[in-house]
């Protein structure tokens, strides 16, 4: 089965129109449709319907997608290690991250690898965990470092704990009412208006937090994707958010906000490095993991050797 098919078929599946899919690929319409006829007599099945509205996909073409997807990844896999083999000095690395692990995980992570290797070519795109999974196993990703996997991995892929725990917290203005306050109970934070931050999932947990107390749930002020806005917002009034760290880590280090821990809203979470279960770890792939492992163990054991909790933690 010849590889450029496969591109031509997922050409017309993306585009569901076989003028349309000539574009993409850069071929003439007429050798868009011999070489799906070359595929369906190859397969012995029909692959598209083709009408007024373009080309429908059959159900065998809808069965089929995600591998030949996988196949054309491990095509672009095989040439990158090839090519890393000839020259271990180079190669290229794509990597996914959620939002709470990539400021403190990957920066050190980077700097060490590119002091060794400096001609990989590095490729980082972050997004939440529940988009990341489905485009790791599409092989746009060689691993992604992101939340606990369970309930989202495929018999595709595999993970690695790593030894990194990040903790959400509750973020005020310094001169908050609740800010001299030692013990913030559920009561009190229910007096305050709270702005949600659309994407992170925390909503939902928090408002069962306090039903389960027997307590209404805060007010919501607004519900925003922006953390800019989200931070300005609380620097102006008396509003309550859950963020993670990494988002107010400056505005707190200047004394602009305050972050609150609140063990009965947040548990910390586990970081882990998840991969393609059958295809194997390019070169700089492994080499990018052992760092990833290593610098968070040296954080995790200086830290202790200086009486101070964890700095990853």
């Amino acid at each position: 089965m010849e590889l450029s098919r496969l591109q031509v078929f997922l050409a017309v599946m993306d585009s569901r129109n076989f003028a349309r899919a000539a574009d993409l690929v850069g071929i003439s319409q007429p050798a868009i449709s011999k070489n799906i006829k070359k595929l369906e007599d190859h397969l012995d099945v029909k692959l598209f319907e083709r009408g007024r509205h373009g080309a429908e996909p059959t159900k065998y073409a809808q069965a089929i997608e995600q591998r030949a997807k996988l196949l054309l990844t491990e095509s672009r896999l095989i040439q990158g290690e090839v090519e890393a083999l000839r020259d271990s000095h180079k190669g290229q690395l794509m990597i996914g991250g959620a939002p709470p692990f990539m400021p403190k995980i990957l920066p050190e992570a980077l700097y060490l690898f590119r002091r060794r290797w400096p001609d990989v070519h590095i490729n980082i795109d972050h997004g939440l965990s529940p988009n990341l999974f489905p485009a790791l196993e599409r092989g746009e990703f060689d691993f992604i470092v992101s939340l606990p996997p369970a309930q989202l991995l495929h018999s595709e892929l595999t993970s690695i704990e790593l030894m990194y725990k990040h903790e959400q917290r509750l973020v005020i203005r310094r001169d908050h009412p609740l800010s001299e306050t030692d013990h913030i109970s559920l009561e009190q934070l229910a007096e305050y208006p709270w702005i949600v931050t659309r994407g992170l999932g925390n909503w939902k947990k928090i408002s069962s937090a306090f039903l389960m107390a027997g307590l209404e749930p805060p007010k919501i002020a607004a519900e925003t994707s922006s953390d800019t806005l989200t931070k300005a917002m609380i620097t102006q009034d008396n509003y309550i958010c859950a963020l993670n760290n990494n988002i107010f880590a400056l505005e707190e280090k200047n004394g602009i906000l305050i972050g609150i821990s609140h063990p009965s809203l947040f548990e910390p979470r586990q970081a882990y490095i998840t991969y393609r279960r059958r295809s194997p770890l390019s070169a700089p792939a492994r080499n990018m993991i052992e760092i990833i492992k290593n610098s968070i163990k040296q954080s995790i054991g200086d830290d202790s050797k200086n009486g101070q909790s964890p700095r990853l933690q």
